[in-house]
């Protein structure tokens, strides 16, 4: 049973970092600024899923406290991003 959860442990590592490699692809492609704004966001959520991840494999609340704290940075962040594109604040390409 432990050989398997370290199997599974391992996969959803590797499924995460192909998550973000994609998604810096996505970044660095982006025909408009919305589009890397969400990329951007989607990164910020890879990341609270890593920390989640590592939280679940090691017994400790650092992981889960650091994961909460940065979706709500990134949640807010992203929130303020589009309010000032709303506005024209930004230059688009």
């Amino acid at each position: 049973m432990e050989a398997a959860v370290g199997i599974l442990y391992q996969a959803s590592q590797l499924m995460l970092l192909v998550a973000i490699v994609l998604i810096l692809y996505r970044l660095s492609l982006g025909p408009s600024i919305f589009d890397r704004v969400v990329a951007f966001e989607t990164i910020g959520l890879a990341v609270v899923g890593y920390l989640l991840l590592e939280s679940n494999a090691t017994v400790g609340r650092l992981y889960t406290d650091a994961a909460l704290g940065l979706a709500l940075f990134s949640v807010a962040g992203t929130i303020f991003l589009g309010y000032f594109l709303g506005r024209g604040e930004f230059p688009d390409e």
